[in-house]
């Protein structure tokens, strides 16, 4: 059994995750639901699903980050990083909150189906709540157990949905507000025009803009900005 002193979070949570800053008229019935489901008690499971980038790990992360800003323990690991295995979900009975990204990339695994499938009745068994995302619900994600698809589904299924033409660059001026960053109408046009649109990958370099825009002191500029994309995204 591993104590919550032992638990290891696979990924390092992201500085920026929280329910507060995730942005989106269409996912504020979702956010509002995994707000409660933190801060109640009692077996409860819930599966995310939608598109890449659109905030399914944010989501995923904020809720780590607030069981460790209630003073308990949260576990995050995304299914589908190539150095996963099941023995990394066995014997979490020391957190108080289990989340599992990319869970459709294991599906049709018998070992790894065995494995989730076990955790499923341990964490239900134990009151503690249970976050998963793929990119498909589990109806549709090609699990070969199916007790286990039931189970995946038992809590809710919620569609987490991409970041509209107009609600993107509002999420971006809200998040770089976060850090202290102005981003100019001209630096905004040129990420909306040459970085792929969606959420995920703008966050990202986002926050990777603000790194390097501290550590040289510039401002944000399209050429500064043009620089580091085609460094960092390339």
């Amino acid at each position: 059994m591993i104590g919550t002193d032992q638990i290891r979070l696979p990924l390092r949570l992201r500085e920026s995750a929280s329910l507060e800053n995730f942005f989106g008229e269409s996912n504020r019935e979702a956010v509002s639901f995994l707000r409660s489901l933190i801060a109640s008690e009692g077996p409860r499971v819930v599966f995310l699903h939608g598109p890449d980038g659109a905030g399914k790990s944010h989501l995923l992360q904020a809720c780590c980050r607030l069981t460790l800003q209630a003073s308990r323990v949260p576990f995050y690991a995304a299914l589908g990083m190539q150095e996963s295995s099941p023995e990394m979900i066995n014997g979490l009975e020391g957190a108080d909150t289990v989340c599992l990204d990319d869970v459709d990339a294991i599906a049709s695994d018998s070992q790894w189906e065995k494995a989730l499938f076990n955790l499923f009745e341990t964490v239900m068994e134990s009151d503690r709540p249970l976050i998963l995302a793929g990119r498909y619900p589990p109806v549709h994600s090609s699990f070969a157990l199916q007790d286990l698809t039931t189970r995946l589904a038992s809590g809710g299924v919620w569609a987490i949905k991409p970041l509209d033409e107009e609600e993107l660059p509002q999420a971006l001026r809200l998040r770089a507000g976060e850090r202290g960053l102005e981003i100019s109408d001209s630096v905004m046009g040129y990420l909306l025009r040459r970085v792929r649109r969606d959420s995920a990958t703008l966050f990202n370099l986002l926050d990777q803009i603000d790194e390097q825009a501290f550590a040289h002191q510039r401002r944000l500029t399209v050429p500064f900005v043009r620089d580091l994309a085609t460094r960092l995204l390339d």
